[in-house]
């Protein structure tokens, strides 16, 4: 369903001025025949009214409470594109950034794609992860319905992990075969080597022609990379990325400390960070369910409180990069 418009007026703009207000939130589902990659959009907005609804929710992580098809300012908003997570995130696991973001004023879409089940599958998400991207920017766009609330000035794209190589390549960076295929090689190890390895999946299985081609949308005018995954697969140390551009690195040892970056770049390090809080603040019961299921409790961090600490600070530092870019 689409949002109602709403009659109120307010002025949009690219800071933390909508604190206050109702949080809006819509979905949008995309087929695609060809490469049967369905892709299921959440739309979140500054809203009114709608049933209200907790987004993102399951029984590890929290969600956010947001009015289900609520009703839409007639103002121009500025749009963020988030595509987050590693390849088995769970759907909405980004609810946290981009209901913020909407709360600072923009209209901000987070990109769910099926999980790969197998190994063999996910080794395409590299190049797949860019086109959801640009997918979900065409479907906004020619919707009369969103497109007449979008500011197209002024469209970013925000990645975490594997969504943050996303944004990079969407940005103009371009990817090296014979780099990508080298970390599930000897010691190295990649961020899914395991998996991979568990399967007898190489990374040098992948479609080497899809992996060449340019990702670059002309269409977005900056992006943010939060913790990007082989970030030393692009080659020319990122030289190619002729757009405003951020790195947000959660804990010292993260790759965006050390990797080699144009000077343009902004960045914003959070050493006392880790990866964990890329993710939604865990239930009470999360860190027993994921203990119980083989996974790392650590995922749920030192505690709710800190997380969301974390969680303000990495979104601060996004508002104001975006909100400076916009403004030039």
């Amino acid at each position: 369903m689409k949002p109602a418009i709403c009659l109120s007026l307010f002025v949009a703009s690219a800071s933390p001025s909508f604190a206050d207000q109702s949080l809006g939130v819509s979905s949008i589902h995309l087929t695609d025949e060809t490469q049967n990659r369905p892709l299921a959009l959440t739309v979140w907005y500054p809203g009114y009214g709608g049933t209200q609804e907790n987004v993102g929710a399951n029984a590890v992580f929290t969600g956010v409470i947001a009015g289900r098809d609520a009703s839409l300012t007639e103002e121009r908003l500025p749009v963020v594109l988030l595509s987050h997570g590693g390849l088995r995130s769970a759907e909405d696991s980004g609810a946290w950034l981009t209901a913020a973001l909407a709360r600072a004023g923009y209209l901000a879409v987070e990109i769910n794609a099926p999980r790969p089940g197998m190994a063999i599958n996910a080794v395409a998400e590299i190049w797949h992860r860019p086109n959801d991207v640009s997918r979900a920017l065409d479907a906004i766009l020619s919707d009369p319905d969103w497109s007449e609330h979008i500011d197209q000035d002024h469209i970013s794209v925000v990645g975490f992990a594997l969504g943050a190589t996303a944004a990079l390549a969407l940005g103009g960076g371009e990817f090296e075969l014979q780099t990508f295929v080298q970390p599930c090689n000897g010691t190295a190890g990649g961020p899914d080597c395991a998996w991979y390895q568990a399967q007898n999946v190489g990374l040098g299985s992948v479609d080497r022609d899809e992996l060449a081609e340019p990702r670059r949308d002309s269409r977005i005018s900056s992006i943010v990379a939060i913790s990007p995954e082989y970030l030393d697969v692009f080659s020319g140390g990122l030289s190619s990325i002729d757009i405003p551009t951020m790195f947000v690195a959660l804990g010292r040892d993260n790759t965006a400390h050390t990797s080699p970056q144009p000077n343009s770049f902004s960045q914003a390090m959070f050493p006392d960070a880790t990866m964990a809080d890329g993710f939604q603040i865990c239930t009470p019961a999360g860190p027993a369910i994921l203990a119980d299921g083989g996974g790392d409790p650590a995922l749920c961090g030192l505690s709710s409180e800190a997380r969301q600490r974390m969680h303000r600070a990495i979104v601060d530092e996004i508002v104001i990069f975006l909100g400076e870019k916009s403004r030039k």
